[in-house]
């Protein structure tokens, strides 16, 4: 039986115009965030989806948006955490720029807890033409939850989510 993130592919072209449309409204890289986090925890049924930006100095990214336990409000982020790149599945995610994704955190020590402990993540950056603006990450606490399918669609979600942060920093979009 497909999951919703084999569902989601099967529509990817016309679900990632929605995305499009919706980050064309975001006019802040907050914003963007803020989208990314909730097409993501919607589009595939996520219990949680946290969007890390990288700080001025690109040494460091802080959380700034969030989808699930973190989210106290709409976009009122619970407590942020910030991580050094190559810190935890999310600073090696960035520090590689490349997804990265663990079955089971108790046998992964680069797993860093936040709100509460989970068994899965999968932690994919956001980067455009190798320029890093942050990493989409999601927790889930069933050992073994995300699948190739999940990696894809959040791949795709971050790639938009680097053009619409790209063309904010000024740069060129595609």
């Amino acid at each position: 039986m497909p999951g919703p993130a084999a569902d989601f592919l099967a529509s990817a072209p016309s679900r990632l115009a929605t995305l499009d449309d919706a980050l064309e409204r975001a006019p802040t890289p907050a914003d963007v965030a803020w989208t990314l986090c909730e097409f993501a925890g919607t589009a595939l049924v996520l219990v949680d989806a946290v969007v890390y930006l990288l700080d001025p100095g690109e040494r460091t990214l802080t959380q700034r948006a969030a989808w699930g336990p973190k989210r106290a409000a709409d976009h009122v982020l619970e407590s942020r955490i910030t991580l050094a790149l190559g810190q935890g599945i999310v600073g090696h995610c960035a520090q590689l720029r490349l997804p990265q994704r663990t079955a089971d955190a108790r046998l992964d020590a680069r797993y860093v807890a936040d709100d509460q402990f989970n068994l899965s993540e999968l932690a994919v950056p956001i980067v455009l033409d190798d320029r890093l603006f942050g990493v989409l990450d999601s927790e889930h606490p069933d050992a073994g939850y995300y699948t190739l399918e999940h990696e894809h669609v959040l791949a795709a979600i971050a790639e938009r989510g680097a053009r619409r942060l790209q063309m904010l920093a000024g740069g060129p979009s595609r």
